[in-house]
């Protein structure tokens, strides 16, 4: 990587002077009949030796390639103006191998799929291990390349997935699992009212959600979680494609969600990430773009100075992570644009929010012995200044906190279940649940009592004079007078078991007879029942089935994206802090 680097430095300084100098290569006097090597194109490679200090031949070469290059570009604009076919220069990263470039030709009216299958083709790959991604989005096989934004001239980068039959085998079930997750998703958001999960932001409050935006930010959650997972391996190819398809989940969800957690900042800085590893300097653009979105989210996030910080996290500052990564990708985009001075700037920014995240392993290894995570423990070091024991409290006091939030979340969101199943008044007020308990001292059931305030405006008096007038009482629920009656009989009066033999039946009781005990009757009612029961019972243990999917998709273990032992981004510090 170190010499596509500096070749890549070379070209970008290259394409500085050239510009600077208003040269066109692609013109006389430089450019050559049979595209040699003309004596005004060695006159300029002298001038730029010296002012560069480079070598001499390395700048000859170089001016070369890039005349080359600007030669070849203009043929394509010719011939795309002459035939309507649009040349596709093609970037093909292969695990293990240099990524390989190559042209296609093809016109912008056609699928994505045809586009797919030329470029499988070229490089010898099963369609399905390829995926081509262009302007930070996977190409669609349904859709023309023109509807994509696919213009004459641009780079796609082509990813192949891993090919061994274990690899093969694991890529499938990873397609499976994400359709897996899209349902469990699904079934979720369908029941989001049944307390199944619950989505909470930076503070640990509660997130309500349509349940279109609950099951898309479900699905993006766990796919991100993936990806994230695929980049640890160092699998960047199925990380990218996982993360951009988490994005294009997320994008659905409102803007004012993705505002009040670091989720979709932490996702950009990822999907960017995957970039640089990749080594796809073509994807400058996309990777600017979206580390701008990152560093605006983090700032409404966490304010301008980080000021918010202490309040959200007790102290706990481990969001330098984020933006020392946010800092360090974009010194590497400003330096592939060429703007050198704000490069050198972002990286020692990046440089300085490093050395303050540095911790001692031996520290670590003690809080872990304590019961914290190593992820928990480095962030506690790193809040902490290094302080063993002062982290430990940190820790215990975050984890305190947080435990309480959640309490008291949970008990608003119990009050609130229990006053949905009391339901409302017939003048629109909530049942009083102190009028409630009020009748069942005097013996009342729960539910009679309930219903007989809801049809009485919660006046007790009256409730009580409505039980006992048990007709009334159902009909003021909503139901005929014929119904109510029949549910009665077939119910031998009991109120509880003829409300719920209403709502089962949705109000259409066949009446057989006076007397529960007709066998006809009974059989009804049972029949009734028992179906509405089984599939409560059913779907109650496909939703708990569905949450232990998707919990284990999604990370349980609070700020685990922060963490990070710092190696890599040391690394590429070092590299692009010696090219400049």
């Amino acid at each position: 990587m170190e010499t596509n680097l500096q070749h890549e430095d070379l070209l970008i300084k290259l394409r500085a002077k050239l510009n600077e100098d208003k040269i066109k290569l692609w013109e006389p006097p430089y450019i050559q009949p049979d595209n040699g090597i003309s004596q005004s194109l060695q006159e300029l490679a002298k001038k730029y030796s010296t002012a560069l200090s480079i070598d001499l031949d390395t700048i000859l070469q170089g001016l070369h390639e890039l005349q080359l290059h600007s030669v070849d570009r203009s043929k394509a604009n010719e011939e795309y103006k002459e035939t309507g076919f649009a040349t596709l220069r093609i970037k093909a990263t292969i695990p293990g191998e240099r990524p390989k470039i190559m042209k296609v030709q093809k016109k912008l009216y056609v699928m994505g799929s045809d586009l797919i299958t030329a470029v499988a083709e070229e490089i010898g790959m099963a369609q399905i291990r390829l995926k081509l991604i262009f302007n930070g989005k996977v190409i669609k096989p349904t859709s023309s390349l023109e509807e994509q934004g696919i213009k004459n001239g641009v780079q796609i980068m082509a990813l192949i997935m891993s090919k061994t039959p274990d690899e093969v085998k694991k890529e499938d079930e990873m397609y499976l699992e994400m359709k897996s997750t899209r349902e469990d998703a699904a079934l979720l958001s369908k029941y989001a009212d049944e307390d199944y999960m619950k989505l909470e932001d930076q503070s640990g409050k509660a997130i309500e959600l349509p349940a279109g935006e609950r099951r898309a930010l479900l699905v993006g959650l766990a796919l991100h979680e993936r990806g994230r997972a695929a980049a640890r391996r160092q699998d960047y190819s199925r990380a990218l494609v996982l993360l951009l398809d988490a994005d294009r989940q997320l994008s659905e969800c409102s803007s004012s969600i993705l505002k009040s957690v670091d989720n979709y900042a932490v996702l950009q800085l990822d999907i960017a990430w995957c970039y640089l590893c990749l080594q796809s300097l073509s994807s400058a653009t996309d990777a600017a773009a979206r580390l701008a979105r990152a560093e605006a989210s983090l700032l409404r996030i966490y304010g301008e100075q980080h000021q918010t910080v202490a309040e959200l996290k007790g102290n706990l500052a481990t969001e330098r992570v984020l933006l020392m990564r946010l800092y360090l990708l974009q010194g590497i985009v400003a330096y592939h644009q060429n703007k050198r001075a704000e490069a050198r700037q972002l990286l020692d920014k990046a440089e300085s929010e490093l050395n303050l995240l540095r911790v001692d392993e031996t520290s670590v290894c003690a809080l872990v012995e304590l019961g914290w995570s190593r992820a928990q423990a480095r962030g506690g070091l790193r809040a902490a200044g290094g302080d063993r024991d002062r982290a430990h409290l940190l820790l215990a006091a975050r984890r305190d906190a947080r435990r309480d939030l959640r309490r008291r979340a949970s008990d608003d969101r119990r009050r609130a279940r229990e006053e949905r199943k009391r339901g409302l008044c017939a003048d629109g007020s909530a049942v009083s649940p102190q009028l409630v308990r009020g009748l069942q001292a005097m013996g009342y059931t729960r539910r009679r009592a309930t219903l007989a305030l809801r049809a009485a405006n919660n006046r007790a008096a009256e409730a009580v004079r409505l039980i006992q007038e048990q007709p009334e009482l159902l009909e003021a629920m909503g139901y005929e007078s014929e119904e109510a009656k029949a549910a009665l009989r077939v119910t031998n009066n009991s109120l509880d078991e003829a409300a719920n033999l209403l709502v089962a039946s949705g109000g259409h009781i066949v009446d057989g007879a006076a007397n529960p005990t007709d066998p006809s009757t009974s059989a009804a009612t049972s029949s009734k029942k028992k179906p509405n029961k089984h599939k409560k019972s059913k779907r109650k243990e496909e939703c708990e089935m569905a949450l232990e999917r998707l919990s284990s998709a999604i990370r349980t273990e609070e700020d685990d994206h922060l963490d990070t032992t710092l190696i890599e981004e040391e690394e590429f510090l070092a590299q692009y802090k010696s090219l400049l």
